[in-house]
């Protein structure tokens, strides 16, 4: 299809420049001015001429008093990780707030996005916007950016004219769920790096060490039988060090073998049941939940989105099965026609405190600000769990590694025992 730079002009009175495909000069410039442009020129681009061979595969874009041209790059995954659509988030709300036009706000997003992913993809927001479509229908197009929750969001605050807002609320809900992901994952990490520690020290003194003892005993008692304690472990040393490839392709298989299962129906049940009901986690878990879930709801009900609409979408944030079955629960009886307050206390997966303080948010017309300040209780909550998780994970996983290296010295020093005894007679 032919290409066409122009020059035009636009609502602040800027001189815009740029390139365009379209069959002929009068649909270029019908193209042009659906940007919110007024063409002052438009002519051809020849074939071969280094402005098409920039113009091709690129989308148009404008930056200060230019278009840029933005090329699709290659990359997997989502464009952008949780920290940064949370910042993106804000920023596009502060600059709506202080009264730039969406168009506006995302140029200059544009203009000083270093991802090139991401910049490809507001680069698209732009041209969707501009040849007329909704916000919330060109974020439709990138499910792995901007998740469902995100999009209705957006849709709600375009329905209502309060874009800006929804956009600020929504930031902060980004970044609160960033910051509790963050905690579950870093009081995650610590005990598993421990318990890998330790279990190398044992796998050390397994290989290395117990052998040499072996050597020696054989030599020493000459054949005497060894004590039972040492026996065990000389048999566990000898098959970890002559047969190491079938232990690691053991250990590998039973890896494989877990994430398939936990990835299966059956798997996703089994871990969202053992993580509302295993001593150690399952506080911890339970209030995670309840504030992911919490916090949903009353951003979403405090940007305009029906109830029913905002159940659904706060019931696919939790993954837990057994929660979310609940919440489906709570969403049949208020479309019945009852008060959110009761089938939420019928559950028994939420403290009376939640149900409560509910029902006040239901009674005072406050609902999305009670519901967020249940969230905020439990987000404190949630930061005292992990605290005293860790701080009993901690000596048990020490201990643990302490019983196996008492165990293990035990055991190398009975034959020296017996061998005194022996030397006595």
């Amino acid at each position: 299809m032919p290409k066409f730079e122009f020059i035009a002009v636009d609502s602040a009175g800027e001189e815009r420049r740029g390139m365009v495909e379209a069959p002929n000069r009068e649909m270029a410039s019908t193209q042009i001015k659906s940007y919110g442009l007024t063409p002052a020129k438009v002519k051809p681009v020849k074939v071969g001429s280094l402005s098409a061979k920039r113009g091709s595969g690129g989308a148009l874009q404008v930056r200060g008093d230019s278009h840029e041209i933005v090329k699709k790059p290659a990359y997997f995954g989502a464009a952008i990780n949780g920290k940064g659509m949370s910042i993106f988030t804000r920023q596009l709300s502060t600059l709506l707030q202080n009264g730039l036009s969406l168009i506006k706000s995302l140029e200059v997003l544009v203009a000083q996005e270093r991802n090139p992913a991401f910049k490809w993809v507001l680069s698209q927001q732009l041209d969707n916007i501009r040849t007329g479509n909704t916000f919330s229908e060109g974020l439709s197009r990138f499910p792995k950016e901007f998740d469902t929750l995100y999009m209705n969001m957006v849709k709600a605050g375009e329905a209502s004219g309060t874009l800006d807002m929804a956009l600020g609320r929504l930031a902060h809900y980004l970044n609160k769920a960033r910051q509790i992901r963050s905690k579950v994952t870093q009081a995650s990490i610590y005990p598993v790096v421990v318990f890998a520690f330790s279990s190398l020290i044992v796998l050390g003194l397994m290989t290395f060490v117990v052998p040499k003892f072996a050597e020696i005993f054989d030599k020493q008692l000459n054949g005497e039988q060894l004590p039972e304690l040492t026996r065990i472990v000389m048999v566990i040393s000898s098959v970890l060090t002559s047969h190491a490839s079938l232990v690691g392709g053991v250990v590998a298989v039973a890896l494989v073998g877990f994430l398939v299962f936990r990835a299966t129906k059956v798997g996703g049940l089994f871990f969202s049941y053992m993580k509302l009901h295993t001593p150690l986690l399952k506080d911890t878990f339970s209030k995670v939940y309840i504030s992911r879930f919490c916090r949903t709801l009353g951003t979403l009900l405090e940007s305009g989105v029906p109830i029913l609409e905002a159940l659904n979408y706060s019931r696919d944030s939790i993954g837990n099965q057994f929660i979310m079955t609940a919440i489906d629960k709570v969403r049949n009886r208020v479309r019945d026609g009852e008060p959110l307050a009761r089938p939420i206390a019928a559950t028994g997966l939420f403290p009376p405190m939640v149900s409560s303080m509910v029902e006040v948010g239901e009674e005072t017309g406050e609902l999305p600000n009670m519901l967020n300040q249940i969230a905020d209780i439990f987000d404190e909550e949630v930061d005292a769990s992990i605290s005293g998780v860790t701080a009993i994970i901690e000596p048990i996983l020490i201990l643990f590694l302490a019983v196996s290296v008492l165990l293990i010295a035990i055991s190398l020093f009975l034959p020296f025992v017996k061998l005194m005894q022996g030397m006595a007679g």
